[in-house]
Order: structure tokens, then C-alpha cells, then sequence
């Protein structure tokens, strides 16, 4: 069986395009052949549908390889695949362009291309890995313990492969992480889920970058396919794609998935949609990949700070809304973002999680808990749990903290009820402490939240707060918090 299949993408041309072709018998291997130049791979996502209606595939054509396979199990498909019997029928293979870089890289122009189907049984250079999900995660074990032990697991809540516009296989994403010593690792990649991994002694947390013009949320713990995800692959008007933001969120409240929203003051990546209401936020991304901040278009380093002001912000407001990092890594181990000092790598910035054991209900746990403190090049140790909640008649709260890792004094603070308080740091390299009491006002609501900066300001470490009684929180919506910076 050959047939070939035909698309036109760029400027005038449907943002979903369909084609079918027919299976006339069942299968063990199906090849696709795509010959669009790389240098607009990035705007497209191919979608494969079986007879029955079932994704088989979806991916961004990204960097990979121009030959995709669907075959039996998991080292013979490419990523973004479901491997299984190919039955007997009518398939159907959708391109949906990517809106946010369409004007960008193609501006008038329009752009062909063709995928070549066979029935070949290939070498895939991108495999889904021996651990096979499937789209509703049936095979994936929220339970198993990766590692014991009571306290702080270190890993990434965003970063990219292959079935994305990442560099990276998975295979080698994972080996970067281990080296960086990360207990568990999240792939968010742009509006497409991974249906499996290779084999890792990383804990790998299911999650997915929700990627609009009106901006971009990851989803964390999901155990299927968004809802959503074709009409966000083919809405591109405002209005539309707000619709989409709200049944997202629902759909989030009812699976118990959580929702972050993502580098929210970033250039043209920042979150517009504000009526997005924060009852249905759990996490904010305070810190994304701090490499970035060398591109001075972008005021990256701004708009980490903007994000660490907001989160604070809502802690103020009464909201409990866990801070977190995201590395946003794309690139290769050692590659480095125009005017960077350092390579854009997994765990930097490093979030950390507190739990009773590593798994990924237990991830999923701390994070709704709060328990969670983010870093850049160094780590905490303390007696501390952050975003616990105190009881109702403490009134101080004593507070020893050793920051490990920075060879120069760092400047350990904390916000009590926002005022900040600079601590006395004593030490040596590789060992700052800070030690103290917070007293505790007469107010039903306080919130302590500690951090460190390097003499230059640099972010260093943020600690969600530790909070007492319950705030009467007034801010309602993203917009409204956004007004009151």
C-alpha cells in the first residue's frame, strides 16, 4: 500500500486541513513520510485518527525525524504514538497549524507538502520508550514508589522534548535530568500528550502545555487527552479560544488535574486571557528559564519578577496558589540562548516538593498542599514546611534555614504579612544559616514566606508561605491581581 497525501499551509490557507487514506487490510507497521522543509516544521501538528475515530498520533513535527512509525509496541513508534493492531479501513490524518508563529516565520507565503503512507516496517529514531501509557494512562502507576522516604523531592514542572519543539529525544532528555539530580521530571510539550516513556529511574509526571494566543497553562497529573486539545489546535479568535481556556479548567475541577499558569509577564508568550478566574488555578510559574533573561527583547528577567511579586501578591490576598519553576528547557546539554553565561538546562530553576515518599500521588499531593520552595543553583535545608498551615493560637513561628550550594553570602529575608524582614546570615561557603523567631501578630491571616537573593539582587530561593488562619480573599480573576501590582 503507497499513497500519498497533500497540504498547503501559510497565509489564506484553513488551519485544519483533513486527508483519508485507506488500510485495506490489518497491519503491524504504518510509515509516514513528510517532505516540509525544516524551517516550518514547527508550525505544524499532525494528528492520526484509526477507523474507529482513536488519536493514534499527535505531535509538532518540531525537530524530529521525517519519518513517522505506528507499530506494535513502544520501540517501534515514534513519540506521540499508540502502538497496537492497525485495523482494516478509512484513517484520517489532520494538519492543524500553529497560530503563534505562522505570521512570524511565513508571513504571505504559502508552503506545500506531502506525506507518503506505506505499510513499511522501518528503524524509528524517536520511540514512545518500553513504558507504554496508551491516551487514558490505563498502564501508568500513580502509586508506585520511586523512591522512600519522608522529605524534599527535587525535579522540573516544564520542560520540552521532540513531540514538541524541544531538542531533545526523550531518552536524552531523562539522561539530562539525572545528571542534573532531579527525582522527577514533567515533559509539558505544546498541545500534545506523551503516551509512554523510556525506561528511567526518574519518577515522569504526565502533563501538557496548554499553548494559546491568549497564552500558555500546564496541566499536571492528566489521565487522558484534554477535551479540548483539537478545537485549541484550531481555534485562533479570542473569543473562541477563551471558551476553550473555561472548558479546560472545568475539565481540570473535575479530574482533579492541576492547572498552572505559565511565565505570565513573559514577551509575547505572556497570559492575556484575564477574566481567567483563580479558584481554578493551583500553581504559578514564578521563575522560567533564567538563561532567557540575556535576550533584551524578551525582559525576562522583569518578568520573573513580576510573576515573584504576583505570587506573593495572592498569598496577601488569602489565596493558596503553589509557586513553582520551570526550567522551559529546549535545548541540547550544553547549548546556550544568545548573550547566555550558562546552557538552558532541566532543574534551573529546581522546584522542590515535600512528600511522604516519591511517587506521583504523592507529587501531585504536595503540590496542592503547597509544599513546595524553588531555587537556582542551591538548596535548603530546614526544619521548616512550606505552605504548611499553622494553628490558630500560634503565635511566633522559630525558623532555622541553611542554603547550600552559592560560594558567596546570600541575602536571606522573609515577608511577614508583606514587610520585609533581612535576616543576620552567618556561615561559610557552601553553608549560610539564618536562624530566628517570627513573632505572630493579633491578625486573623498572616503569611510568612522566606527567600534569598545574591548580593546583585539574583533570584536565589523562594519558600511558599507558611500561613494562619484563613484570608478574605478580593481578587477574583488573573486581571484583577494583575491591576493591583
Amino acid at each position: 500500500m503507497t499513497q500519498t497525501l497533500k497540504f498547503v499551509i501559510g497565509a489564506g490557507e484553513t488551519a485544519r486541513q483533513e486527508e483519508t487514506f485507506t488500510v485495506s487490510s490489518a497491519c503491524s507497521h504504518l510509515c509516514f513520510r513528510y517532505d516540509l522543509s525544516k524551517k516550518y516544521t514547527f508550525l505544524v501538528f499532525l494528528m492520526i485518527k484509526d477507523p474507529s475515530g482513536k488519536i493514534r498520533f499527535l505531535k509538532q513535527l518540531g525537530y524530529s525525524d521525517p519519518v513517522i512509525v505506528l507499530g506494535k509496541d513502544g520501540n517501534d513508534t515514534t513519540i506521540g504514538g499508540v502502538p497496537g493492531v492497525l485495523p482494516a479501513g478509512t484513517w484520517q490524518m489532520t494538519v492543524f497549524v500553529f497560530a503563534e508563529h505562522l505570521k512570524r516565520l511565513m508571513g504571505e507565503k504559502t508552503q506545500p507538502f506531502s506525506v507518503l503512507v506505506t505499510e513499511e516496517a522501518v528503524a524509528v529514531t524517536e520511540p514512545v520508550g518500553e513504558q507504554v501509557w496508551t491516551p487514558d494512562y490505563e498502564n501508568y502507576d500513580w502509586t508506585a514508589i520511586r523512591k522512600k522516604g519522608k522529605g524534599w523531592y527535587q525535579g522540573d514542572f516544564h520542560t520540552h522534548t521532540r513531540l514538541s519543539d524541544g531538542k531533545e529525544t526523550t531518552e536524552n532528555a531523562s539522561r539530562k535530568a539525572e545528571r542534573m539530580g532531579l527525582d522527577f521530571y514533567t515533559p509539558t510539550e505544546h498541545n500534545a500528550i506523551h503516551t509512554g516513556w523510556p525506561e528511567t529511574s526518574l519518577l515522569i509526571l504526565p502533563g501538557i502545555e496548554i499553548t494559546t494566543l491568549l497564552g500558555h497553562a500546564n496541566l499536571f497529573g492528566i489521565t487522558h487527552m484534554p477535551r479540548a486539545l483539537e478545537q485549541i489546535l484550531e481555534d485562533k479568535e479570542e473569543a473562541a479560544l477563551k471558551a476553550d481556556l473555561e472548558q479546560i479548567q472545568q475539565e481540570c475541577r473535575k479530574e482533579h488535574w492541576l492547572f498552572s499558569i505559565n511565565h505570565p509577564f513573559l514577551y509575547i508568550w505572556k497570559w492575556l486571557y484575564g477574566d481567567l478566574r483563580l479558584d481554578g488555578v493551583h500553581c504559578l510559574e514564578i521563575i522560567n528559564d533564567p538563561t532567557y533573561e540575556a535576550d533584551p527583547e524578551a525582559k525576562a528577567g522583569e518578568a520573573n519578577q513580576r510573576a515573584v511579586a504576583l505570587a506573593d501578591l495572592l498569598w496577601a490576598d488569602g489565596h493558596r496558589i503553589c509557586a513553582i519553576g520551570g526550567s522551559d528547557s529546549h535545548n541540547t546539554l550544553e547549548e546556550r540562548y544568545p548573550g547566555a553565561t550558562e546552557p538552558s538546562v532541566p532543574g534551573d530553576p529546581a522546584t522542590f516538593v515535600y512528600m511522604e515518599d516519591l511517587s506521583a500521588e504523592h507529587l501531585l499531593e504536595g503540590v496542592r498542599s503547597c509544599n513546595c520552595y524553588v531555587t537556582r543553583h542551591c538548596r535548603i535545608e530546614t526544619g521548616l514546611l512550606f505552605g504548611g498551615q499553622l494553628p490558630e493560637d500560634k503565635e511566633e513561628l522559630p525558623y532555622r534555614i541553611c542554603l547550600r550550594g552559592q560560594k558567596e553570602k546570600p541575602e536571606i529575608f522573609y515577608l511577614h504579612n508583606g514587610k520585609r524582614v533581612d535576616c543576620r546570615v552567618t556561615g561559610r561557603e557552601d553553608a549560610w544559616e539564618a536562624a530566628g523567631t517570627v513573632r505572630l501578630t493579633e491578625e486573623a491571616y498572616q503569611w510568612i514566606r522566606f527567600g534569598a537573593e545574591a548580593k546583585d539582587g539574583g533570584f536565589l530561593f523562594y519558600g511558599n508561605a507558611i500561613t494562619r488562619g484563613t484570608g478574605k480573599q478580593k481578587l477574583r480573576t488573573f486581571g484583577e491581581a494583575v491591576e493591583q501590582l
